[in-house]
């Protein structure tokens, strides 16, 4: 996956191939975020995704930026690199596949059996929170010199703590500045 990621970024860069890199299916595209924009603001176009993606193969930006012009909603494709991410793709299919058999699983398990789980799950999520607990307040305080922060740290991480905390309250800027009209 990371070969291949890699390999579409190189394309999707020095735009070599052209359309043939989206039809491959090499690299991330935003297609899904296309899709439901798409659905939100013309679903006429729906038909036309597949075309549209070929052409603007290697010019994402471009597409993206022509969409939040045209239609005016600015900020819905931030980010969109992370939604075709290995990990979470992964992530996405293992869920899947544990409510898959969760769901075989409750339709044919027999009832005792679906109690024993139920009652497992919960025992050991009841053990974990206690374990936690008692690592946090009985055993980290011993290792804490041996494995903790560095010494002369301790300001570095006080100081990290409080500009954490100063950025909490403050408010982002949320108007749309285009780079073209500077």
């Amino acid at each position: 996956m990371y070969a291949g990621s890699w390999m579409g970024g190189a394309l999707q860069k020095n735009n070599i191939f052209g359309s043939m890199g989206y039809k491959l299916g090499i690299g991330p595209t935003p297609k899904k975020r296309v899709m439901s924009f798409y659905e939100k603001h013309d679903a006429s176009k729906l038909s036309s995704v597949n075309s549209i993606m070929a052409q603007y193969y290697g010019d994402y930006p471009k597409l993206i930026k022509k969409l939040e012009r045209k239609y005016g909603d600015y900020g819905y494709f931030l980010q969109w690199e992370n939604d075709e991410a290995p990990l979470k793709l992964a992530k996405e299919k293992a869920e899947d596949t544990f409510l898959y058999f969760q769901k075989i699983f409750n339709a044919h398990a027999p009832q005792v059996v679906k109690t024993g789980a139920r009652n497992m799950k919960y025992n050991l999520g009841f053990l974990y929170k206690k374990a936690s607990r008692l690592w946090k307040k009985k055993v980290w305080p011993h290792l804490e010199p041996f494995f903790g922060v560095p010494k002369g740290a301790e300001k570095q991480k006080r100081k990290d703590a409080e500009t954490a905390s100063r950025r909490k309250g403050r408010k982002r800027n949320t108007e749309f500045r285009d780079e073209d009209e500077f």
